[in-house]
Protein backbone atom coordinates (compact mmCIF):
# COMPACT_ATOMS: atom_id res chain seq x y z
CA UNK A 1 0.00 0.00 0.00
CA UNK A 2 1.41 3.62 -0.89
CA UNK A 3 2.12 6.08 1.91
CA UNK A 4 -0.36 8.31 0.42
CA UNK A 5 -3.21 5.50 0.82
CA UNK A 6 -1.66 4.63 3.97
CA UNK A 7 -2.43 8.38 4.85
CA UNK A 8 -5.32 8.80 3.62
CA UNK A 9 -6.86 5.57 5.57
CA UNK A 10 -5.47 6.51 8.81
CA UNK A 11 -6.95 9.85 8.24
CA UNK A 12 -10.06 8.55 7.57
CA UNK A 13 -10.26 6.30 10.86
CA UNK A 14 -8.95 9.34 13.00
CA UNK A 15 -11.48 11.52 12.14
CA UNK A 16 -14.44 8.78 12.34
CA UNK A 17 -13.12 7.85 15.79
CA UNK A 18 -13.05 11.78 16.65
CA UNK A 19 -16.26 12.68 15.40
CA UNK A 20 -17.99 9.49 16.71
CA UNK A 21 -16.43 10.44 20.37
CA UNK A 22 -17.85 14.28 19.52
CA UNK A 23 -20.99 13.42 18.79
CA UNK A 24 -21.21 11.00 21.66
CA UNK A 25 -20.15 13.53 24.42
CA UNK A 26 -22.91 15.86 22.76
CA UNK A 27 -25.06 13.12 23.07
CA UNK A 28 -24.45 12.81 26.72
CA UNK A 29 -24.23 16.48 27.32
CA UNK A 30 -27.49 17.22 26.26
CA UNK A 31 -28.78 14.25 27.48
CA UNK A 32 -30.40 12.84 24.88
CA UNK A 33 -32.17 9.65 24.92
CA UNK A 34 -30.22 7.79 22.10
CA UNK A 35 -27.04 8.44 20.04
CA UNK A 36 -27.16 11.38 17.55
CA UNK A 37 -24.46 12.58 15.52
CA UNK A 38 -25.21 16.18 15.32
CA UNK A 39 -27.95 18.59 15.61
CA UNK A 40 -31.50 17.43 16.18
CA UNK A 41 -32.63 19.59 12.78
CA UNK A 42 -29.37 17.73 11.10
CA UNK A 43 -30.66 14.29 12.29
CA UNK A 44 -34.76 15.26 11.20
CA UNK A 45 -33.20 15.92 7.23
CA UNK A 46 -32.82 12.62 7.26
CA UNK A 47 -35.08 9.27 6.17
CA UNK A 48 -33.67 7.82 9.53
CA UNK A 49 -31.63 8.28 12.62
CA UNK A 50 -29.66 5.74 10.87
CA UNK A 51 -28.98 7.27 7.37
CA UNK A 52 -27.89 10.64 9.54
CA UNK A 53 -25.44 8.30 11.40
CA UNK A 54 -24.08 6.78 7.99
CA UNK A 55 -23.64 10.15 6.09
CA UNK A 56 -22.27 12.50 9.04
CA UNK A 57 -19.41 8.77 9.70
CA UNK A 58 -18.68 9.92 5.63
CA UNK A 59 -17.94 13.51 6.41
CA UNK A 60 -16.04 12.52 9.68
CA UNK A 61 -13.92 10.50 7.52
CA UNK A 62 -13.24 13.39 4.84
CA UNK A 63 -12.52 15.82 7.99
CA UNK A 64 -9.78 13.48 8.13
CA UNK A 65 -8.32 12.93 5.49
CA UNK A 66 -8.29 17.13 4.94
CA UNK A 67 -6.61 17.70 7.77
CA UNK A 68 -4.23 14.63 6.75
CA UNK A 69 -3.46 15.76 3.08
CA UNK A 70 -2.93 19.48 4.28
CA UNK A 71 -0.39 17.92 7.10
CA UNK A 72 1.70 16.91 4.11
CA UNK A 73 2.34 20.69 3.74
CA UNK A 74 4.77 20.48 7.10
CA UNK A 75 7.07 17.54 5.26
CA UNK A 76 7.63 20.38 2.14
CA UNK A 77 11.52 21.25 3.42
CA UNK A 78 12.20 23.54 1.03
CA UNK A 79 9.27 25.72 2.32
CA UNK A 80 9.68 28.37 5.16
CA UNK A 81 8.04 27.45 8.45
CA UNK A 82 5.59 30.53 7.80
CA UNK A 83 4.49 29.53 4.13
CA UNK A 84 3.98 25.37 5.26
CA UNK A 85 2.01 27.08 8.33
CA UNK A 86 -0.45 29.33 5.54
CA UNK A 87 -1.08 26.80 3.51
CA UNK A 88 -1.65 24.44 5.84
CA UNK A 89 -4.27 26.82 7.42
CA UNK A 90 -6.10 27.74 4.18
CA UNK A 91 -6.65 23.81 2.86
CA UNK A 92 -7.46 22.75 6.68
CA UNK A 93 -10.02 26.08 7.02
CA UNK A 94 -11.26 25.72 3.40
CA UNK A 95 -11.53 22.13 3.43
CA UNK A 96 -12.89 21.53 6.52
CA UNK A 97 -15.69 24.65 7.02
CA UNK A 98 -17.96 22.99 4.22
CA UNK A 99 -17.82 19.85 5.18
CA UNK A 100 -18.65 20.96 9.39
CA UNK A 101 -21.49 23.06 7.40
CA UNK A 102 -22.95 20.08 5.64
CA UNK A 103 -22.54 17.94 9.14
CA UNK A 104 -24.96 20.16 10.52
CA UNK A 105 -22.50 22.26 13.44
CA UNK A 106 -23.31 25.71 12.61
CA UNK A 107 -25.86 27.01 9.41
CA UNK A 108 -24.53 28.87 7.05
CA UNK A 109 -25.34 32.28 7.43
CA UNK A 110 -22.56 35.41 7.73
CA UNK A 111 -22.67 35.58 11.87
CA UNK A 112 -21.55 31.62 12.67
CA UNK A 113 -19.23 31.71 9.56
CA UNK A 114 -17.53 34.65 11.15
CA UNK A 115 -18.40 33.09 14.88
CA UNK A 116 -16.54 29.72 13.35
CA UNK A 117 -13.88 31.69 11.58
CA UNK A 118 -12.89 33.19 14.48
CA UNK A 119 -12.77 29.81 16.84
CA UNK A 120 -11.38 27.94 14.46
CA UNK A 121 -8.33 30.85 14.33
CA UNK A 122 -8.47 30.54 18.08
CA UNK A 123 -7.94 26.80 18.07
CA UNK A 124 -5.40 26.01 14.83
CA UNK A 125 -3.22 29.23 16.51
CA UNK A 126 -3.13 27.31 20.11
CA UNK A 127 -2.26 24.27 18.16
CA UNK A 128 0.41 25.49 16.01
CA UNK A 129 1.61 27.22 18.88
CA UNK A 130 2.20 23.95 20.61
CA UNK A 131 3.71 22.26 18.14
CA UNK A 132 5.98 25.07 17.28
CA UNK A 133 7.00 25.54 21.14
CA UNK A 134 7.56 21.50 21.68
CA UNK A 135 9.75 21.42 18.36
CA UNK A 136 12.02 24.57 19.64
CA UNK A 137 12.80 22.96 22.74
CA UNK A 138 13.77 19.90 20.77
CA UNK A 139 16.27 21.84 18.99
CA UNK A 140 17.58 23.35 21.90
CA UNK A 141 17.56 20.21 23.45
CA UNK A 142 19.24 18.67 20.54
CA UNK A 143 21.66 21.47 19.96
CA UNK A 144 22.76 20.86 23.93
CA UNK A 145 23.85 17.40 23.01
CA UNK A 146 25.66 18.37 20.15
CA UNK A 147 27.92 20.98 22.27
CA UNK A 148 28.71 18.21 24.34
Amino acid sequence: MTKLLKLIMRSATIGITIGYLVALSFSEIYQTHDFVPSASAYVTSFSSPLMATLTSTGLWAMIGIVFGLASLTFKRSSWSITRQTVVNFCLTYLGFTPLAILCGWFPLNVQWLLSFTGIFILMYAGIWLNYYLANYHEVKRLNRLLKK
